[in-house]
């Protein structure tokens, strides 16, 4: 089956969870849009690496693509306008929230393509869990590469309703080295609350902080924990983050630090 094919073929294993609320003349568009597209083999058949990315998106009952520098996100509502609580640097959370967020962020993917990745929800660990404001972000990591990522706005406690993310992993990627860095996702999208841009991926054990530095936001801090990274912010700043690359400053475990590009190219 072509990437195409199996690309289609999850969509369609996809029914949205909340049919009611969703606008279908507009999820049917956002649908043919993301798949004439086809940025999976636009991007990833041309790699020289020649890499294999399986990830989708599930935001409140839609369906999107993440792929090699596209993230399509339909618009949602939530109860934090124009991100006015988020922070350039995250704050933690108590044991019970961690744990909570961490069963909502399974309980919201369990379905996804048909269940294939039940397994491994089950028994991915939470790498991340941070908070920017009202928003929070989950990622749970398992073996292989696997990665579940959730953010939600979580001043009205819309996870089930409001929410983005990404799941799935490299198909066949090599082991990283201690300081290397890959990327997962990357790229920008539209919530209700406005444009959002992320970066996340996997870390090698050396890798203990990541600072981007932003033209509109200033210094944002990565939270980077079990070989996970993840940073977001407000704003289209890493549209063409995947093509052109994105800087950030690393921080290493013997206290030195380096310029890192994050991009689909490494």
């Amino acid at each position: 089956m072509s990437p195409r094919q199996d690309t289609d073929t999850l969509l369609q294993s996809l029914d949205p969870a909340n049919a009611g609320q969703i606008d279908a003349h507009r999820s049917r568009s956002d649908l043919v849009r993301i798949l004439s597209t086809d940025p999976l083999e636009a991007h990833v058949q041309s790699s020289p690496k020649k890499r294999t990315y399986r990830r989708l998106a599930v935001l409140g009952g839609a369906v999107a693509v993440v792929t090699a520098g596209l993230l399509v996100l339909p618009g949602m509502t939530g109860g934090d306008e124009a991100f006015a609580t988020w922070t350039a640097v995250p704050s933690g959370m108590s044991a019970k929230e961690r744990h909570d967020v961490a069963e909502q962020c399974r309980a919201s993917n369990k379905d996804v393509g048909g269940g294939m990745y039940r397994d491994d929800l089950a028994t991915a660990k939470v790498a991340i869990s941070e908070r920017r404001g009202a928003w929070t972000t989950v990622v749970l990591a398992g073996q292989g590469g696997f990665s579940a990522l959730c953010i939600t706005d979580d001043s009205f406690h819309l996870f089930g309703k409001s929410r983005m993310g990404s799941i799935g992993g490299p198909a066949n990627a090599a082991p990283l080295g201690p300081r290397d860095l890959r990327s997962m996702a990357l790229g920008t999208g539209t919530m209700g609350a406005g444009d959002i841009s992320l970066a996340a991926g996997e870390a090698g054990s050396a890798v203990v902080g990541m600072t981007y530095q932003s033209k509109t936001q200033g210094d944002v801090a990565a939270t980077v924990s079990l070989g996970r990274f993840a940073l977001w912010l407000p704003g289209e700043e890493l549209r063409n983050a995947s093509s052109e690359g994105m800087d950030v400053l690393v921080t290493y475990d013997d206290g030195t630090t380096g310029v890192r590009t994050l991009s689909f190219e490494e």
